[in-house]
């Protein structure tokens, strides 16, 4: 019985130092929601000129956001100074750093090895930044298939969309941008995750700031993505 005891303590502490990294063992899925009375704000498609205001507008409100960054979309990490400065601002300023693949990819159109390239690349880039690689990831357009759900949770990845589309990206407009918030939220049985994009001004200048005072008066409390599932950030 002491022996049988003895190699069973053996083989878990041999099983956990073979273990993979947690986040290689999280079979996420897509996920959509962060918990009740908590909203990450998110934005994608940066940096990019304007993303500088939003770190300002972040940081005077106290308020924690996620950034799913390209490698080469509208600034180019590679090659742009100030692409990342401002990627090393966000993270030092508290903030997450998420991917949004490399190139804005409709990723189920690719194939698999195609799909680990875009992910590598920006993965490589990111940390080349902050030293460290991120563990969650946003597909671009919101386009993913079980595929490659599977494929992206088996190389290390939580797969997360939103559940509060602002649709910042249509009209620009923060009347109707709002009104798209508010009915995002009518359901108060969970949190919410947002999509919006801050390569575009007006959401830097108008939408960020409303959205922000909007989840405060309805007593959010706003965290990163990451700590919606109470996950590391990074790999």
């Amino acid at each position: 019985m002491i022996f049988s005891r003895a190699a069973t303590i053996i083989a878990l502490a041999i099983g956990v130092i073979q273990a993979a990294p947690l986040a290689k063992r999280i079979n996420s899925g897509l996920l959509l929601n962060c918990k009740k009375g908590s909203v990450a704000l998110a934005f994608d498609d940066g940096p990019f000129q304007f993303t500088g205001k939003l770190l300002d507008t972040l940081r005077d409100a106290h308020v924690p956001a996620t950034f799913f960054v390209n490698g080469n979309n509208y600034w180019d990490i590679a090659t742009n100074a100030d692409a990342r400065a401002t990627i090393k601002r966000a993270f030092d300023e508290g903030h997450q750093i998420g991917s949004h693949t490399y190139s804005h990819a409709h990723l189920p159109q690719l194939t698999d090895d195609q799909i680990k390239l875009e992910m590598q690349k920006v993965e490589d880039l990111v940390e080349g930044v902050i030293g460290e690689r991120p563990a969650f990831m946003r597909p671009p357009y919101g386009e993913v298939d079980d595929h490659v759900i599977g494929l992206l949770n088996g190389i290390g990845y939580m797969v997360v969309n939103w559940s509060v589309d602002t649709k910042d990206y249509e009209t620009h407009n923060l009347a109707d941008e709002m009104a798209r918030v508010e009915e995002d939220t009518s359901d108060s049985s969970h949190g919410a995750i947002t999509l919006a994009h801050d390569v575009f001004g007006q959401t830097a200048e108008e939408l960020a700031p409303k959205m922000i005072q909007y989840f405060s008066k309805k007593g959010f409390t706003f965290v990163t993505v990451a700590e919606c599932y109470g996950a590391s950030a990074y790999k």
